[in-house]
């Protein structure tokens, strides 16, 4: 039973406790009895909120901090790439080592996708390199290859592929070679690290 469970199992409780009480009414009633019980309960509220409390903050949106907006007008995050990142391009931060996962924002002509990465593992050297492929038209794929330093100080975006599905089957695959100096043909919008 999680958290929650425990919360709403709880609050039932405290549900039943209350009509008891206001169903034995106050003619005859043994009134340390009733002190009691409202004793009780007030504490289990109290206990209930500080719980429900803790338990909205587990839920809460991980921080968020922004590396790289290529929109931004700020030079520290736009670091010059007003196309958006391309192929070759790194970005180093010391800090890099210290967020849980990345969410990077690609784009390839008018299709866009998110790409969630976890921090490398050093127990994972391939977890160091990333790969994602997303759909850029019915039949055409882009791949972005992204590259974390072994000691976690910079992102480099190393290469991408766009690749072509022929035939009538759409079994034959083309491997067309993008220009990666054209932001058109691929390229990072945002990224954006969670602690």
């Amino acid at each position: 039973m999680n958290d929650i469970d425990r919360l709403k199992a709880e609050t039932e409780k405290i549900k039943r406790d209350l009509w008891s009480l206001s169903n034995k009414g106050t003619s005859g009633a043994d009134l340390s009895q009733i002190n009691s019980l409202l004793s009780s309960i007030s504490s289990q509220l109290s206990s209930l909120s500080t719980r429900m409390t803790a338990a909205e903050n587990k839920l809460a949106e991980p921080q968020k901090t922004v590396i790289f907006d290529m929109d931004s007008s700020d030079a520290n995050l736009n670091m010059g790439f007003a196309n958006g990142m391309l192929p070759d391009h790194s970005i180093e931060r010391s800090d890099l080592a210290s967020f849980k996962y990345f969410k990077f924002y690609l784009v390839s002509g008018d299709s866009e996708s998110v790409l969630t990465v976890n921090l490398p593992n050093s127990d994972d050297p391939a977890s160091f390199a990333v790969n994602h492929t997303f759909a850029q038209n019915i039949r055409g794929f882009l791949t972005v290859y992204l590259k974390f330093s072994d000691d976690l100080s910079s992102i480099t975006f190393t290469d991408m592929v766009y690749v072509f599905y022929m035939g009538s089957s759409g079994t034959t695959a083309s491997v067309m070679w993008y220009d990666s100096g054209l932001s058109t043909h691929g390229h990072i919008r945002k990224i954006e690290a969670f602690a």
